[in-house]
């Protein structure tokens, strides 16, 4: 291939090295329509393909976001129900979604299969340019927004995929900063819009607009093809050309975007949900953001960034300590927004009041300006520069996604698409200029410079809940109260039609066309995950190869297995204080900086495992995981051990302020991601593993740590005492990923040796409700019900939540019932769950999964072909995989006593699995175990819930 050279209706116009990524860059042109396409050629595993338009908002009617969901909902080529949900079943992917983002749509498929990647490439193709959406409204109904209403004596309500998943968006505080400060920071360009859709305006969206949005946007002269990997690119680009952009001819229009102008100091007040029982006092947050500059200008975006870690990485961060130290708020950060026209950077401050905001505006002005005049720490601004490329060389799997969003940061406004993914030099130029005063000048320009600043102010409300529920209720009211007779009538028969169109099932001459996996294409082989087992000082090691060429991972696990109750919740604790406080050598800022300096990533944890067919016993450890470069393992593994047996837990002040903020973070946690909370609550009384797990990392550890703050000498007295004992090398497990030449020899000697655990596992368990609710402050729900008898076998099992999570939840809970997720879970310990997210409907869905036995026994009956679910489940559990988290997965297999070999008998047994296996397996689902939700109050009516509220 060379320049020039035309290959399918594509010029190739430039070929590069990008040795950032270990890639060529081949950029084409085609001709005929003017689409940009690049191919980052590399020997990787695994291919890619997306295709992204550049798609500006005009409203906050969501008409992108709901174009993304309805695109895959049927095509002319593939003219199934929902080819998305079809391609779920049936391919080997690696990754397979849809993304929505402020100014432009991204629909990205990949596959480590030659075959699959094809044929995932062809569906993508033909969901974008020949999508079923203009001659089935009902797609639209279902994925954007209708009013759900079967007979004129019905209460009429809005219903809709998207509808409510805004719903839940817009109850995160951290979602709707953002959203208002955009909307405060461009008031001229389309970013004053939430692309996802507002859920006030979302139902302003007609059939006709939205019809409109993909005449206009989905065009090739509007698109951006982004291909990764070793691919055969001849046949790629024949299908891309001659099925589809062939067919269209060159058309401008115009999706520019314009320059937003600085604007005037500006400052808005917005109010947001806290439950009736939550104090309003210290539940405020003040944002302060502006534009940074725009996407060319890469250095100072990512200056930015470094910024923000150097001055707000950690609690003793100059910044965040001089905002703390007024005692007038919990936490502050500094966040810097970028894959935009105009890259933003703004400081949160959070948990202050209203009245208190004037103060912290006085302290961050005078401590920024003492920072330009004085300079900041040059070996902190060297320590988050490193930190930084870390993250950026080492990436995250699927990486050629990565390097997608990142070349579309540029690309997307005309730029070179291999202006963010080279960003080796930016750091190298970034270093150099420690030695000016850059970094104080852009300090100024950020946080002391007030043009084209804004100020959003988040308050507190306890009826703000309720007031959007009856602003929507009055919308609604005002909607119907203005329809004649006859178009009542219509609306009922959209519903009629649309309900017969969901219930409908695909032909097998519709499914028939969707391109399909034999499994004689599957491999019986696992993925492998080589572990030796070595000794050191006598303490086991497991040893990992690594890919990732001059990075290492290193796993240490400290037996809690004869821990008390009280013990667990306070390693609990440990993990939020480790690497925040000071040594006897050194300060909290000293271990903060040398931490973000030569560590790419550490995190604390408890970990609990528990042997294969054990439910009465678990292994709980107290976890320590940490990457970095080879070439500083020597001061790496110093620096760990440093903290892990140094830390001084003497400044109980200090303590409670970093427990108080985890104990913050964890409450918005649950309230964005109540599925996995509600799971892991029902999951508890399934075995000792699940139990643990609730206690340290579920809603009940969240309620233990609360609880403790109100008094919290005792838990620092059970954390001083139980780092002395656990942390030692009788205790110790490790792992190291490396390529074969680091020792971790110095850590373990400089671990007292201590006494081991005095036993291996430990019995236990929680008295837990058996049908609990938790009030959350929410305009949505999340669901979970437990199923207690595991003891069908492993691969039928996998099998058959694969088909009940794709075939039965999916058309049940999402379709019909509006959730805008929903699935079947077995944990590593294959424990089972089924569950839904941001689901309207909570009462029904608890129905639909109690019904999953029969649905299973109705659908087996007729010997379906389960081929597409056997590929599908096998996919699932091998997904792509970095260094570090293969790691973690290969220990967790060490530590349950998984081999290899019975990896390969599951996985041989799947590829044999029979629908009577499924309807016997099914059966145990009839024994439906504990169930719970999180949502509002209305959201727990008639389920007879022991409710508790999230304080």
């Amino acid at each position: 291939m060379q320049i020039n050279d035309n290959i399918h209706g594509f010029t190739v116009t430039r070929m590069t090295p990008a040795p950032n990524s270990g890639s060529e860059l081949i950029e084409m042109k085609h001709d005929k329509t003017g689409a940009r396409l690049i191919w980052l050629k590399n020997d990787g595993e695994n291919k890619l393909f997306s295709v992204a338009f550049r798609t500006p908002p005009k409203d906050d009617t969501g008409i992108f976001h709901i174009l993304e969901h309805s695109v895959l909902g049927g095509s002319k080529k593939y003219p199934v129900k929902e080819p998305f949900l079809e391609l779920m079943k049936g391919t080997m992917n690696t990754f397979l979604n849809a993304m929505t983002y402020p100014d432009k749509t991204v629909f990205p498929v990949s596959s480590r299969n030659d075959t699959d990647f094809m044929n995932l490439t062809k569906v993508y193709l033909d969901a974008v340019f020949d999508p079923a959406i203009y001659y089935n409204p009902n797609i639209f109904y279902q994925e954007g927004w209708h009013i759900e209403m079967r007979s004129k004596s019905d209460k009429p309500v809005y219903k809709g995929v998207v509808f409510n998943e805004m719903k839940g968006a817009m109850s995160s505080i951290y979602s709707r900063i953002e959203t208002e400060l955009m909307n405060v920071l461009f008031p001229d360009t389309c970013y004053r819009f939430e692309s996802g859709g507002l859920p006030e305006h979302i139902t302003d969206l007609t059939y006709e607009q939205f019809i409109e949005g993909h005449k206009t946007y989905y065009h090739p002269s509007n698109s951006y093809i982004f291909l990764d990997g070793p691919i055969d690119i001849a046949p790629v680009l024949e299908l891309i050309d001659g099925e589809y952009l062939s067919r269209f001819d060159k058309r401008d229009t115009d999706t520019s975007i314009p320059f937003q102008k600085t604007i005037a100091p500006t400052v808005k007040k917005c109010y947001y949900e806290i439950s009736q029982d939550e104090d309003d006092k210290n539940h405020t947050y003040l944002v302060t953001g502006k534009v940074l500059g725009s996407w060319e200008e890469r250095e100072k975006v990512t200056a930015a960034s470094i910024l923000a870690e150097a001055l707000t990485g950690s609690n003793d961060a100059p910044l965040k300590r001089a905002i703390l130290d007024t005692g007038l708020c919990l936490d502050a950060s500094l966040e810097v927004s970028d894959g935009v026209l105009q890259p933003f950077g703004f400081l949160c401050i959070s948990n202050t009041d209203e009245e208190s905001c004037a103060k912290l505006k006085g302290t961050v002005r005078n401590t920024a300006a003492k920072l330009c005049k004085d300079g900041i720490d040059r070996e902190l601004l060297r320590a988050a520069i490193n930190r930084l490329e870390f993250k950026f060389r080492a990436g995250k799997e699927p990486r050629g996604l990565t390097r997608n969003t990142d070349a579309l940061s540029a690309w997307l406004y005309g730029g070179d698409p291999l202006c963010y993914l080279e960003l080796g030099e930016v750091y190298d130029s970034l270093r150099s200029k420690l030695d000016t005063d850059y970094f104080e000048k852009l300090l100024h320009e950020w946080l002391i410079d007030e043009n084209g600043m804004a100020e959003v102010y988040m308050l507190p409300s306890r009826t703000y809940g309720e007031e959007q529920k009856a602003a929507e209720e009055k919308r609604l009211a005002d909607v119907m109260s203005s329809l004649a007779c006859e178009e009542i009538d219509v609306i009922i028969e959209q519903n009629k039609k649309l309900d017969e169109w969901q219930k409908s099932v695909d032909t097998p001459e519709q499914l028939a066309t969707m391109p399909h996996l034999a499994l004689s294409e599957v491999s019986e082989d696992p993925l492998a995950f080589e572990t030796h087992e070595t000794n050191c000082n006598g303490v086991t090691v497991l040893r990992h190869p690594a890919s990732d060429k001059g990075i290492a991972a290193v796993n240490l696990y400290f037996s809690l297995a004869d821990c008390t109750e009280q013990e667990l919740s306070a390693a609990a604790a440990i993990s939020e204080l480790y690497g925040s406080l000071p040594t006897s050598k050194s300060s909290a800022a000293e271990i903060q900086r040398r931490v973000t300096g030569l560590l790419g990533s550490i995190s604390y944890n408890v970990n609990v495992f528990s042997a294969k067919g054990v439910k009465d016993k678990c292994k709980p450890f107290l976890s320590i995981k940490a990457r970095f470069l080879e070439k500083n393992t020597a001061e790496a593994l110093s620096l760990i051990s440093e903290i892990i047996t140094d830390t001084q837990f003497n400044d109980n002040a200090a303590i409670c302020e970093l427990l108080k903020q985890a104990d913050d973070d964890f409450k918005h946690h649950i309230m964005s991601n109540g599925h996995s909370y509600s799971m892991n609550r029902v999951r508890a009384s399934l075995s000792a593993e699940s139990a643990v797990t609730e206690l340290v990392s579920g809603y009940e550890g969240y309620k233990r740590l609360h609880s403790a703050l109100n008094a919290p000498e005792k838990l620092i007295d059970y954390i001083k005492s139980l780092s002395k004992r656990v942390v030692c090398s009788a205790r110790l497990t490790a792992s190291i990923t490396d390529g074969g030449d680091v020792s971790i020899e110095p850590l373990i000697s400089a671990l007292p040796v201590g006494t081991a655990s005095a036993c291996e596992e430990m019995s236990f368990t929680l008295d837990i409700p058996e049908r609990q609710g938790v009030i959350i402050p929410s305009g949505i729900s999340y669901t979970a019900m437990a199923f207690p008898d595991n003891s069908a076998d492993t691969a039928v099992r996998n099998v058959l939540f694969r088909a009940l999570s794709l075939e039965y939840l999916w058309n049940e809970v999402r379709v019909k019932g509006g959730a805008y997720g929903t699935g079947a879970m077995m944990t590593p310990a294959r424990e089972q769950a089924f569950y839904s997210y941001r689901d309207p409907s909570p009462k029904s869905t608890i129905e639909t999964f109690r019904k999953a036995a029969d649905f299973t026994d109705e659908y087996c009956s007729n010997d379906p072909d389960i081929t597409q679910y056997i590929i599908s489940s096998i996919a699932k559990d091998e997904p792509l995989y970095s260094d570090g988290n293969k790691s973690i997965k290969a220990d967790g297999f060490w530590f349950r006593g998984i081999s290899y070999e019975e990896r390969k008998d599951i996985k041989k047994n799947m590829l044999k699995v029979t629908p009577k296996q499924l309807a016997e397996a099914a059966e145990k689902l009839r024994n439906c175990g504990n169930i719970c939700v999180f949502g509002n109050e209305a959201a727990m009516q008639g389920l007879d819930l022991t409710v508790d509220t999230l304080a």
